[in-house]
């Protein structure tokens, strides 16, 4: 659980339907929020490049799918996992998104100790608002206020 308040959103997939429809369920749940996206896990890092070292960037749900081209999701997290700082990572809610539902994946996924969900596609607003309650206590409902 992270003691802090979420700022935005950071969705890394290549697939625009996923996007479009993600963005749907999230912005339905929480309007304030701002949604950022990347089509890959390049584009997610030189996102965190830039975001993580301005004192002014909160706290980000990561949600990462993990095929995709240029730079797969397990790349992007074996670079996280060197690039980053403990202080930077803490900032990142890393939430891995699969379409295969295997124990493999899951346990790959945890393997990382950045990654603190691992989710199944497709996702639903159910799907966020359980993350959203676990991870950020009272989020949506202060969002609702």
């Amino acid at each position: 659980m992270i003691d802090t308040k979420l700022a935005s959103v950071l969705m890394v997939d290549d697939d625009e339907t996923t996007i479009f429809l993600n963005k749907i369920f999230l912005e339905n749940l929480a309007p304030e929020l701002e949604i950022n996206t990347a089509m890959n896990g390049e584009e997610a890092l030189d996102f965190l490049r830039v975001h993580l070292n301005d004192p002014s960037f909160g706290h980000c749900l990561l949600v990462l799918d993990i095929e995709m081209p240029v730079m797969n999701g397990w790349q992007f997290l074996e670079r996280f996992e060197k690039e980053f700082t403990a202080e930077q990572k803490e900032k990142v809610l890393l939430s891995v998104l699969s379409i295969h539902s295997n124990a493999q994946v899951r346990e790959k996924a945890f393997s990382y100790p950045s990654v603190k969900e691992c989710l199944l596609k497709p996702l639903s607003d159910d799907q966020f608002r359980t993350v959203l309650d676990k991870h950020f206590p009272n989020f949506l409902e202060q969002e609702e206020v």
